[in-house]
């Protein structure tokens, strides 16, 4: 990556680990045309990165020890994965021994008739008992750590799950649990179970206090007004970052005030570098941008019942940009977003028979679309795939996927055409998707695109290239229950090194003073190696643009400055690179 304060290229070559470094800032945020200003008490930290451009993809592991995902590593890193999600690291009141599985009775007796297609029933490491014991049913702590630094030899960060809503019940399959640290007295909500007994629930105005206070599934719920409780949490959020974790997964955010995150939580892990991505559990979207405003990603929510909307009930006009439905279109920095997790299914995979809830049905090709989606739109995906699942993370069809979203998925999201079975989206000059849901039809259709007279390539390799006409529009065929994923000619497929032949055209768009030009520089010898640049061409708009034979991956900038001479003004902002050519400006450093 690039030293954007000297503008030259990082000498120690720093690989695509950089999730979850950044801090938040405070203060008012500007993203897509739209300002946030004292309502957005705190930025969202910025979030994963890749070292090709493009944006990052992250995987969530559920039920496997850390001895077996430090194995993992290899396959993960061949495959482009940038970052994992693990369970908590901390003493829980249950183990193995007490899930539901095919050869043993659970805590719970039989199999959930929910959750059992999805995982083993319960979840284990959600019931936390001592927050300073890392030693869980994943292993030790020293086997968590050296799982870690596994992850960082292959530039891979981790994310750990954290409980700060609730500890253990009271009864566990051994009989009483003691909480060795916290007085179930002191430290927590007396006030009833949600759903059940909460005595907020019984007063009309306090709807809000039931969501915070009261207990989750009967399990009590801290109070985190506490001096106490918050010391605790915050040392425990300090240990997080001791083993080496890269970020924070927030279980149950939802059922905590969000003023304990923008105030505590959010302030803390920015101080030690730490990424966090919050659990909202709702479809509001604004009930979970609150969460975002505190500082913080969040789970997607309001898009995933989106995209059950457009693959399982067969309505893709879910997902175009109109609906605004997802955190994605309101925030896309902030927004992680998911075909589903250990908690929800993906469309179409869930119970066969209800009658008989051992009968499970395998992930089929709408959870192939969904991510297909997933993995050319905007946001950062989180993939999981579920115990009955039929694919794999190295399944080919995923393996092209997550290429095209780390090398190729930039820009912002423009609808070019959508109706119930078919949906075609751009991502600004770099990526043309689209994704037909039809069971029975291929879908042939005209879409306006951002190139003109351009040959463009599906590099998932579903249909052959094509080419756009004089004003921009292109025929593609998208194959039925299939996407295309087209790009300009010239990406390294992913097999090679990229051999960066032929040309690339940089484009800018702005207004400079008359006598002034706007000159090119970048990590590449034919665009002065960071030097004064190549003085663009004027086009009608702004647009100043320079043609340069294609040196492969690179990073770019403009800088200002007097007509044929060289450029003395740089850029302000982060660089450009390969896939983005044709970026907004970021104005200029004397100004």
């Amino acid at each position: 990556m690039v030293d954007n304060d000297n503008h030259g290229s990082d000498s120690d070559g720093v690989g695509r680990r950089t999730l979850l470094k950044a801090s938040a800032t405070l203060g008012a945020l500007t993203l897509a045309g739209t300002s946030f200003g004292s309502e957005r008490a705190r930025a969202a930290p910025e979030g994963p990165d890749t070292d090709e451009g493009g944006e990052p993809v992250l995987y969530q592991y559920f039920h496997t020890e850390w001895s077996d995902v430090e194995a993992d590593m290899q396959r993960l890193a061949d495959v482009g994965v940038d970052g994992i999600w693990v369970p908590q690291p901390a003493e829980p009141k249950l183990d193995w021994e007490h899930q539901t599985t095919e050869d043993q009775e659970g805590y719970y007796g039989e199999a959930h008739p929910y959750f059992g297609y999805l995982e083993p029933h319960p979840p284990v490491g959600y019931q936390p008992v001592d927050y300073r014991d890392f030693d869980s049913p994943y292993g030790t702590e020293t086997e968590l750590e050296s799982m870690i630094d596994a992850a960082h030899d292959h530039d891979i960060e981790v994310v750990l799950d954290i409980v700060l809503n609730h500890m253990a019940t009271e009864d566990g399959p051994d009989g009483e649990v003691e909480l060795p640290r916290f007085d179930r007295d002191e430290h927590f909500h007396d006030y009833g179970t949600l759903g059940d007994d909460c005595y907020w629930q019984e007063e009309a105005d306090d709807e809000e206090r039931a969501t915070y206070e009261c207990d989750l599934l009967g399990l009590p719920s801290f109070d985190v007004e506490h001096d106490y409780v918050q010391s605790e949490q915050a040392e425990y959020v300090q240990r997080m970052a001791d083993v080496g974790a890269d970020g924070l997964r927030i279980d149950a955010a939802g059922h905590v005030w969000p003023w304990y995150f923008q105030y505590e939580i959010n302030p803390l892990a920015d101080d030690l570098g730490l990424w966090r991505v919050g659990e909202i559990w709702d479809g509001d979207k604004e009930t979970v941008m609150e969460f975002a405003d505190t500082g913080m990603t969040v789970f997607d929510f309001p898009l995933y019942y989106a995209i059950m909307d457009a693959f399982e009930d067969g309505d893709m006009t879910a997902l175009a940009r109109d609906e605004a439905r997802g955190i994605v279109h309101e925030d896309p920095d902030a927004a992680v977003t998911f075909v589903q997790n250990h908690d929800v299914s993906g469309p179409n995979v869930g119970v066969d028979d209800e009658d008989d809830p051992d009968e499970y049905e395998e992930e089929g090709i709408e959870v192939d679309l969904a991510h297909a989606y997933l993995l050319s739109y905007e946001g950062t995906p989180m993939i999981f795939l579920t115990a009955e699942s039929s694919a794999a993370i190295d399944d080919p069809h995923l393996e092209d996927l997550i290429w095209v979203k780390r090398n190729l998925a930039a820009g912002r999201a423009i609808d070019r055409y959508v109706d119930g079975g078919l949906y075609v989206f751009e991502r600004e000059t770099n990526l043309l998707a689209g994704i037909n849901n039809d069971e029975w039809n291929d879908r042939t259709e005209w879409v306006e695109t951002s190139w003109t007279n351009e040959t463009l390539v599906d590099y998932t390799g579903n249909q052959g290239e094509v080419t756009t006409n004089d004003d921009g529009w292109v025929e593609i065929t998208v194959p039925s229950q299939g996407w295309v994923m087209y790009a300009p000619e010239g990406h390294d497929d992913g097999d090679d090194e990229d051999d960066g032949e032929g040309e690339v055209t940089l484009q800018m768009t702005v207004e400079v003073d008359h006598g002034e030009s706007v000159y090119f520089t970048g990590d590449a010898d034919e665009l002065t190696d960071w030097g004064g640049g190549v003085e663009g061409t004027w086009t009608d708009g702004d647009v100043w643009e320079v043609t340069v034979d294609d040196p492969g991956e690179f990073e770019w900038k403009t800088r200002r400055g007097p007509a044929d001479d060289t450029g003395d003004v740089w850029e302000s902002g982060g660089n450009h690179n390969h896939t983005d050519l044709h970026p907004d400006h970021q104005g200029w450093e004397d100004e």
